[in-house]
């Protein structure tokens, strides 16, 4: 696994690279990304340095040393997300505050020729920077389950979207679709991060279900960011509101990758839903039910990886 430092710097990287190539960022833009990563990067080395601790006080399976090891690298791969996210939304927040959300109010006003705000052109690249290093993460180094294509597809959709959203200048729709995406992953991470810490109602105090709440919260989150307002608002939108503007013939070819995304939406979602069936199976613990998914995932990418071990024996 690639320590988050690394990432962050590969971010760095990849962002001024993007930038210079487009010629869009000022020095002052480049000076407060550069103090904007060295605090991420700060961060990130604090949660190397306190997770751990966090992890085992928090912790509340009962399971051996290689299970633990196992929960804690998902766990500290989930907070690290969170924390992107957190900051992420924030900033799209400020983003949207400053205009008095007018794109989401009147869609038609997203889509326009207008010279773009440098400091939403500046928090673009380093969106696409973050999704490269996933993209990359992905492929090089995350062991490959039955969901690795689709994931690792979602990836290459999401940089295309956003590297030609940039490059035609629409922008303004961009941060839209990001929006809805980070903030349903926020509360995606947080359900999967109490799952990887063991706080169900078998194993938490109390029996108070704190991973299964977040389950259902996640699962309505999902529904009504990625399922109502993404299909209804983003998909609607750039269907039938993008005729006369500039760089149209390329909107529509992007919005090709949008219908795949929404494809993916679907598909998860259903995986959720298998997971709620599970739960109202008689006879199946809550506590079963919530981790099946993840734990299918883990056991297949375990079973090639000790695969690939034993043919190298061989």
């Amino acid at each position: 696994m690639m320590s988050a430092l690394y990432l962050t710097v590969l971010d760095s990287l990849i962002f001024v690279s993007f930038a210079a190539t487009f010629q869009s960022a000022t020095t002052a833009s480049l000076t407060h990304l550069g103090g904007g990563f060295l605090g991420a990067a700060a961060l990130n080395s604090c949660t190397h340095a306190v997770l751990p601790v966090v992890f085992k006080r928090l912790y509340y399976k009962d399971t051996g040393r290689e299970d633990l090891n196992k929960r804690y690298n998902r766990f500290h791969e989930m907070i690290n997300t969170l924390v992107q996210m957190i900051f992420f939304v924030y900033f799209e927040v400020v983003i949207f505050r400053s205009n008095s959300w007018l794109w989401w109010s009147d869609t038609t006003t997203a889509w326009t020729s207008d010279p773009v705000p440098s400091n939403l052109r500046m928090f673009y690249g380093v969106n696409l920077g973050t999704w490269l290093t996933a993209a990359v993460t992905c492929r090089f180094y995350e062991e490959r389950n039955k969901d690795w294509l689709l994931m690792y597809t979602h990836h290459a959709a999401s940089i295309i979207l956003v590297a030609g959203s940039y490059a035609i200048g629409q922008e303004r729709f961009g941060i839209m679709v990001l929006f809805l995406h980070h903030i349903s992953d926020i509360v995606l991470n947080c359900c999967q991060a109490t799952h990887y810490l063991g706080w169900d109602a078998e194993s938490f105090p109390f029996g108070i279900p704190v991973a299964e709440v977040l389950f259902v919260c996640n699962i309505c989150c999902w529904a009504y960011t990625r399922l109502y307002i993404f299909p209804f608002t983003i998909v609607r939108s750039v269907t039938f509101e993008i005729a006369g503007i500039e760089g149209e013939k390329y909107a529509r070819m992007l919005s090709v990758f949008l219908y795949l995304l929404q494809g993916m939406h679907i598909w998860w979602f259903s995986e959720m839903i298998r997971v709620v069936v599970k739960i109202l199976t008689p006879g199946v613990s809550a506590k079963e039910a919530a981790s099946v998914y993840l734990t299918e995932r883990e056991e297949e990418a375990a079973k090639k990886k000790k695969t690939k071990e034993d043919k190298k024996k061989m």
